[in-house]
């Protein structure tokens, strides 16, 4: 039986999707019945004799793997004194990497890093296809990235067509009518200001009143840094309710901002909803949680083809996500636009006829905590 020290922070991420991705991918790693899990403590208020104590007590159960699956804080600080107790008692362990999408904004930690365990077998684990591409980029030969895709539960997540009538009653709606829905943070790289204004060209231009747009999250103040845009505590918001007020007032009555809601509620939206809508060209958009509950949950999905969401293709369900292209302008990440507008007229006229058990089936197959701990465990007997 494997002996694995894993290592992340007890103390929650302020980010909900990561504090999911950890709690799964721990479950995965815990359904494995040949490897003994031990956790270790590393937060970023710990103090440095905090980490030297972990440090000590993770060599001391001599672990055959260490497993990192949180992504703040780095683990620099604490590696560079587990390979010093790792030394003391001449152990070499596996280390495993799971890499969020935000591996670039700290490659200066990561290349230090690689000095640090120059002398270990090394594996990094990304959550999409198109992640290897860009992680690749920065490994050297012959070491590759792995593909494990952040996981969803499926007992939370999965389809309930039996809550679509008592979502759609609080909405309001009638079984004629469309639902497309957001769930995230509103944000500028989150393009929300880009699909109000798309929204409101196709309820204008198809003259219906029966398609409707919920956006579940608050917004922040991110910007688009890497592209130089800054903005202040507030000024998004106050971005998109501008847009929002010079809306017709027809369209204005078919756009629902409705708030942060707790994660459990979101699996009766996904179900009352007849499409996910999501825009998204984040820097650090490796994988996208949001979207992987909505198809586990069988909610087909317009998304753009920007990282890691062009990973959510289905085979067997082409129609069950449909892609926007972007490209990269001179100053900015352009959607096509033209395409978000057209792709919501085809849905209206589509309707809400796709098989949703198939779409949820195929999703869990791939994004299911069960099969994300079957890829650990060929990860954890296998060399890249």
């Amino acid at each position: 039986m494997q002996k694995i020290a894993c290592l992340f922070s007890f103390k929650m991420s302020s980010w909900v999707s990561c504090q999911k991705i950890v709690f799964n991918l721990h479950k995965a790693y815990e359904l494995n019945p040949n490897i003994s899990l031990t956790n270790f403590n590393y937060s970023t208020n710990q103090t440095y004799d905090e980490i030297i104590q972990t440090a000590k007590s993770l060599v001391a159960i001599r672990p055959d793997i260490i497993t990192i699956l949180d992504h703040k804080p780095h683990p620099l600080a604490i590696l560079q004194v587990v390979k010093a107790e790792l030394n003391k008692k001449k152990l070499r362990p596996k280390f495993i990497f799971h890499v969020f999408g935000d591996f670039t904004l700290y490659y200066s930690d990561w290349d230090k890093l690689s000095k640090v365990l120059q002398d270990f077998e090394v594996e990094f684990v990304v959550a999409s296809e198109r992640q290897t591409k860009l992680i690749d980029k920065f490994l050297i030969p012959p070491l590759e990235a792995r593909v494990c895709p952040f996981p969803v539960n499926e007992k939370e997540f999965h389809f309930e067509p039996e809550l679509r009538l008592d979502q759609r009653k609080e909405w309001g709606l009638k079984e004629d009518e469309l639902a497309f829905v957001f769930t995230g943070r509103l944000s500028r790289q989150k393009r929300i200001h880009i699909m109000l204004e798309a929204f409101s060209e196709f309820l204008i231009s198809t003259k219906t009143k029966k398609a409707h747009l919920f956006l579940y999250g608050n917004t922040d103040h991110i910007g688009d840094q890497f592209l130089g845009v800054w903005e202040t505590e507030g000024e998004y918001f106050r971005k998109i309710n501008r847009i929002y007020k010079t809306l017709p007032k027809t369209v204005q009555e078919n756009i629902h901002f409705m708030g942060s809601v707790p994660n459990r509620e979101l699996k009766s939206v996904y179900q009352g909803a007849d499409y996910l809508l999501n825009l998204s060209v984040h820097n650090d958009e490796d994988y996208g949680m949001s979207v992987a509950e909505a198809l586990c949950s069988g909610l087909p999905a317009i998304l753009t083809d920007w990282g890691g969401l062009a990973s959510f293709e289905l085979k067997n369900n082409p129609k069950g996500t449909q892609f926007i292209p972007v490209r990269i302008g001179k100053a900015s990440k352009l959607i096509h636009y033209d395409y978000v507008v057209e792709t919501l007229k085809t849905s209206l006229k589509t309707g809400a006829i796709h098989d949703r058990s198939a779409i949820s089936q195929e999703a869990l197959n791939y994004f299911g905590i069960n099969p994300a701990s079957e890829i650990i465990e060929k990860i954890l007997t296998t060399s890249s």
